[in-house]
């Protein structure tokens, strides 16, 4: 998270630093057309289309990665459930406590899992 954090400042650094370049240099060039309110709008629907899509690719591929680790999750409990069973008296106990934890901390993370599934595309850009 610190090299995320560290990354996006440096990175919109370099991205001013190179538009203003190409600022300048654009600059010193004629205009081949002038620009438009159908331009910047055609653009402005592009820019929209394609954050949408952005969203929707991100949205299905973590869908199918918390698929992927639940299943994972649910195949771990279950080898814990096995090797607990021949266990006697307090071990039992204990082991049927931890595994029963589990598996509701496993359902309350298929709930959240399940909203985040049902969100528009709205609540995945606040994501």
């Amino acid at each position: 998270m610190k090299i995320v954090s560290q990354t996006i400042p440096l990175s919109l650094a370099l991205l001013i630093v190179g538009c203003s370049q190409s600022e300048k240099t654009s600059s010193e060039k004629a205009p081949t057309a002038p620009v438009t309110a159908q331009n910047v709008q055609d653009q402005f629907k592009n820019a929209a289309t394609t954050a949408k899509t952005f969203v929707v690719e991100n949205k299905d591929e973590f869908v199918a990665t918390m698929n992927k680790k639940l299943h994972e999750l649910d195949a771990k409990i279950d080898e814990l459930a096995k090797k607990s069973e021949p266990y006697k008296d307090d071990a039992k106990v204990q082991a049927d406590k931890a595994l029963t934890a589990l598996r509701e901390q496993r359902q309350a993370v298929n709930e959240q899992f399940e909203k985040a599934k049902q969100a528009g595309g709205d609540a995945w850009q606040e994501i």
